[in-house]
């Protein structure tokens, strides 16, 4: 006849330890994911800011405000003719569509805007959206809140470099 083992239940002080480690491992992961996460796309990216976040309706219905989105660092001889480009203008950062290159400079427009930019010079190019399925620019819709309330805005990032 089997006869199944007496299994004894554990102190009640090690469930309580054991409660506490469990819940230090899941912070020190999620600590170390939030940290470490946007090291290892902007070592991909090739860009020192890899997350942005819309804070516009200029490239609407495409991209919304407070979607958060990937940018992939390129030159200006990169962009492409209808991809989302990123430069840096006098008041930050804009993220538009480049509609055609003219005597050297690119120019550009919001989806959403009825007139185009000012031209943009090569040098002020930073990078361009990520696309994923061909032609679909990677967002996450609302992220965008949570990364701006956790961390600093990139022109708070550019005048601590200045």
């Amino acid at each position: 006849m089997y006869m199944e083992p007496k299994v004894t239940p554990r102190p009640v002080a090690m469930r309580v330890f054991i409660g506490i480690a469990k819940v230090a491992l899941y912070i020190a992961f999620v600590a170390a994911a939030v940290y470490y996460t946007p090291k290892i796309l902007s070592r991909t990216l090739h860009t020192q800011y890899p997350l942005a976040t819309i804070t516009s309706g200029s490239m609407w219905p495409v991209l919304k405000v407070n979607d958060l989105i990937l940018m992939k660092g390129i030159t200006a001889d990169q962009a492409q003719i209808g991809q989302i480009i990123v430069y840096q203008s006098g008041k930050g950062y804009v993220i538009h569509r480049l509609i055609r290159l003219q005597d050297g400079k690119l120019i550009t427009q919001g989806d959403a805007n009825d007139v185009e930019d000012a031209p943009v010079s090569p040098s002020q190019v930073v990078g361009r959206i990520v696309y994923v399925f061909g032609s679909h620019p990677f967002r996450i819709p609302y992220l965008g809140i949570v990364a701006r309330s956790l961390g600093p805005t990139v022109q708070e990032l550019e005048k601590g470099r200045s």
